[in-house]
């Protein structure tokens, strides 16, 4: 594998690690906030905060295997901040004490960018003949994947307790009907959007996707 390469999926690899990081600390500290008065959103929470645990180990032990000679864990991963200090900072920016439908609210929005930070990291280890990497990334998206859809039957629930607890007349039995609208929108959108779209080389207008191929060449 040469420098070129090995250095374009290390990135990747060292953003995710600085990324789960900063999620871990975010969810460990609502975890403290939210234990006493929310106890069943904190056991949804700890199943995230393990699995969270669980990457960053995984992450670690492949970030010093992987790392130039002389570069240690903590120089790697100093580095790799800036990618949270970058565009997704504002989106990982968790408020502590904040009301419990926006904490879940900032949740959602810190595990979808872990997830799409997956397929990122997939799709480049996949295309540069990485497969240990991208079996990983794969594995992580999952994980990820799963929470995302835990957060969106837990939010609706939590909504409704925190208008309640603010006096207004809020009906807990909508959930039901939220959970089924929830779950059509999802599924409705299978057959509305395309697969991976091959985008060509850059400048020669190559790209196509299913949708533009012949309705005998798309199953």
């Amino acid at each position: 594998m040469s420098r070129d390469t090995s250095e374009a999926i290390n990135s990747y690899i060292t953003d995710m690690l600085a990324l789960e990081s900063h999620i871990h600390k975010a969810v460990t500290g609502q975890i403290e906030d939210l234990d006493e008065e929310y106890p069943e959103v904190v056991r949804h929470l700890r199943v995230v905060e393990r699995e969270i645990d669980g990457h960053i180990d995984t992450l670690k032990s492949l970030v010093e295997r992987r790392a130039d000679a002389g570069q240690g864990l903590a120089d790697v991963v100093k580095r790799a901040g800036s990618a949270i200090l970058g565009a997704g900072a504002a989106a990982v920016d968790f408020v502590r004490n904040e009301k419990l439908p926006k904490n879940l609210r900032d949740d959602y929005t810190a595990t979808s960018l872990a997830a799409i930070g997956y397929v990122m990291l997939h799709t480049t280890a996949l295309s540069l003949g990485d497969r240990e990497v991208a079996d990983l990334a794969h594995r992580h998206l999952k994980d990820h994947a799963r929470n995302v859809m835990m957060l969106h039957n837990l939010i609706p629930g939590a909504v409704i307790t925190f208008l309640q607890n603010d006096g207004l007349p809020a009906r807990q039995d909508v959930l039901t009907e939220i959970s089924r609208n929830i779950e059509t929108v999802w599924s409705d959108q299978g057959g509305t959007v395309p697969e991976a779209i091959d985008l060509g080389t850059p400048g020669t207008g190559t790209g196509s996707t299913r949708t533009d191929r012949p309705m005998g060449d798309r199953f």
